[in-house]
């Protein structure tokens, strides 16, 4: 018979400490959960806790899966803590995750949490769904996060979070959401995000990421849908693997430091609804864009592009909005783009564009927006533009060589707010329409050979707050309506041959800071009243008619800094 050894006290000992120093979890229950809520709860500040959690009280455990924000499971065990909006104060800290093995929920969305995200959150093994957007946590994102195998939404939108991307991330294959946009995350997308194969979106705008965009990101993420990078310091080119998002159809990569050339490769995003690259680095020629047959947006603005733009543009007849602002773009506007009868924005201004706008053009009749201001662009604008666009507000033609007279429909739907035409060699009268577009708010018409009378051509505008028309042909007197025009900040007519006096009326301009009269045909006295335009910085009447003394009420300008009445030289 063998004989067994016997233990040692001192064994003994050390076996009963090793177990002891294990972590002891309980077997979760209805009390250990409430307990461990009330607990969090009573930690909120400031106290006492919000309303909205009245229900969680250890008198009411019986109706622990009707607490406020709660759901259980069949066995009566917490699988859903919901509290998005609920006006929370203070921290995750006191809230013992380890409590609630069974949480397949947690949301505490929209409310004032702060601190860091506790790294016991990792313990949640069965978590789904993670949402802490809108809240003010910082610091970084815990690595522990890649222990929530599971998880398939991960929301940290707007919070105050730093540091950079943990790559245990990656570790959480079943992601199909990840948003982390608007906080402070720093530093390159880590190449373990290329293993979430089964994201549809990504989102990361408003931070502070830099690098380049791994290739592997575009090869392995086939089921993406959206993607947005926006606002950041990426860097590098657009990889030609981004073939592979054939399901993508939304692509924000704008206000980055993306160069080179967009690639060809993009064509192949037939489900494309929105592109928008705009505010880069990116240079040479509009890649072809015609089987993008789906596209609702495009904005490429504020890049280098060169080139034209190919009359396959005329395609994509869903397009609303086009952004093309400032590149080096030049060629003729294509006849096509008349073919985008539901463009609502236009915006090809800061470019080398020329020729003459193309008639088809009037035929957007869903327009609201139109840009061409800085080009070369020269001719006239078709004269039936506007006329099946009522809901035109905002025309900007500045700076070209256009001549000849406005279109009569410019603003036949009385719906202009903006019309800048300045620096052209437009001729001729104002629109008839002009005058009862009540809307305006700015308008510079200067620096052109326009010849209207100015009492016949304008309206009251209780909106207007700029209005610049000097350096024209106007001719006619200024009428008491002007003084109707109660937010006007700038009023400049200077340079055309406006005869008769200056109506008293424009003292009612409480917001005025510039008054511009000089070089034209004014007669009679300085009104007292203008002396009553106390936010005046810039007053000129010189090279008129005026007579009479100057207005003592002149002392009240205690903000000017520039005027000017001196006469005409011819009669001195």
């Amino acid at each position: 018979m063998t004989k067994s050894t016997p233990t040692s006290p001192l064994s003994l000992c050390l076996f009963l400490c090793f177990i002891f120093s294990l972590p002891f979890h309980a077997s979760p229950s209805p009390t250990t959960e409430a307990q461990a809520l009330v607990k969090w709860k009573n930690s909120l500040s400031p106290p006492p806790p919000p309303p909205s959690l009245s229900s969680w009280s250890l008198t009411n455990i019986p109706h622990l899966c009707n607490w406020t924000g709660i759901a259980c499971n069949g066995g009566g065990l917490v699988t859903d803590i919901s509290l998005s909006g609920s006006s929370l104060n203070g921290t995750l800290d006191a809230l013992d995750f380890a409590s609630f093995p069974n949480l397949t929920r947690f949301d505490v969305s929209n409310n004032n949490l702060e601190g860091p995200i506790p790294s016991l959150i990792g313990n949640l093994s069965q978590l789904g769904f993670l949402d802490l957007a809108g809240n003010f946590f910082e610091g970084a994102i815990p690595h522990s996060i890649g222990q929530l195998r599971k998880l398939e939404k991960l929301d940290l939108t707007l919070n105050e979070l730093t540091s950079s991307i943990p790559s245990e991330l990656g570790l959480c294959s079943n992601l199909t959401f990840l948003a982390l946009a608007q906080n402070s995350i720093s530093g390159e997308l880590p190449l373990s995000l290329s293993n979430l194969v089964r994201l549809s979106e990504f989102g990361a705008s408003e931070n502070r990421l830099s690098g380049e965009l791994p290739p592997e990101f575009f090869t392995n993420w086939t089921k993406l849908i959206s993607l947005q990078l926006q606002n950041n310091f990426l860097s590098g080119q657009i990889p030609t693997e981004i073939r592979s998002l054939t399901k993508l159809n939304c692509l924000f990569m704008y206000s980055n430091w993306l160069s080179g050339k967009i690639p060809p490769e993009i064509g192949s995003l037939t489900k494309l609804n929105y592109l928008s690259l705009e505010n880069n680095s990116l240079s040479g020629p509009i890649p072809g864009i015609g089987s993008l047959k789906n596209l609702l947006q495009l904005d490429l603005s504020m890049n280098n592009l060169s080139g034209q733009i190919s009359p396959e543009i005329g395609s994509l007849t869903k397009l609303n909005f086009v952004n093309m602002r400032s590149n080096l773009l030049s060629g003729t506007i294509p006849p096509e783009v008349g073919n985008l009868t539901l463009l609502t924005d236009l915006d090809l201004s800061m470019n080398q564009f020329y020729g003459e706008v193309p008639e088809t053009i009037s035929r957007l009749a869903n327009l609201q927006w139109i840009s061409l201001f800085t080009n070369n662009f020269s001719g006239g604008i078709p004269r039936d533009f506007g006329k099946y666009s009522p809901s035109l507000m905002y025309v900007a033609f500045s700076h070209n060589s256009f001549t000849g007279e406005l279109p009569p429909y410019l603003c036949s739907g009385f719906a202009l707010i903006y019309l800048m035409i300045d620096g052209n060699n437009f001729t001729g009268p104002l629109p008839d329409c002009l005058k009862n577009c009540s809307w305006l708010t700015r308008v510079r018409l200067e620096h052109n050979q326009l010849t209207a009378d100015i009492m016949s051509a304008f309206g009251v505008y209780p909106n207007l707050v700029f209005i610049r028309l000097n350096n024209n042909r106007f001719v006619g007197n200024l009428t008491a309506q002007w003084g109707e025009c109660t937010n006007l900040t700038n009023f400049q007519i200077d340079g055309n041959k406006i005869a008769g006096r200056i109506p008293p009326e424009l003292g009612k301009l409480s917001q005025l800071r510039v008054l511009t009269l000089y070089n034209n045909e004014l007669t009679g006295k300085i009104p007292d009243e203008i002396g009553n335009l106390g936010e005046l910085l810039n007053l000129n009447l010189s090279n008129n008619h005026l007579v009479g003394d100057i207005p003592i009420s002149l002392g009240n300008l205690s903000k000017l800094n520039y005027l000017d009445l001196s006469k005409k030289r011819n009669e001195w």
